[in-house]
């Protein structure tokens, strides 16, 4: 399978999985990726773990292991990009 055929935006012909996950997951909660399979039977498990990674890099989602699976939740729009301000007010300039 081709990857541009899954992340794709055109919506008019093809299933874009980045989206069906975006609008399915809700601030404030964590789902596991095994409860994002069973609410997307469209999805093959290849689909869901490649837009995942996808999502993830952009910083659209928060993915983290606990145990055996991995749970994930959208991130808010101001949440975007914290990470780098706070390693920047730890720096000692002695």
């Amino acid at each position: 399978m081709e990857p541009q055929a899954i992340s794709t935006v055109n919506t008019r012909d093809r299933i874009v999985p980045e989206r069906l996950i975006l609008d399915r997951l809700h601030h404030d909660r964590r789902f596991t990726v095994e409860e994002l399979l069973e609410q997307m039977p469209e999805l093959s498990w290849a689909q869901v773990f490649f837009a995942m990674d996808i999502l993830s890099r952009r910083g659209d989602v928060e993915l983290r292991r606990q145990g055996f699976t991995y749970t994930v939740r959208k991130i808010r729009p101001f949440e975007h990009g914290t990470e780098g301000v706070d390693d920047t007010a730890h720096h000692d300039h002695r």
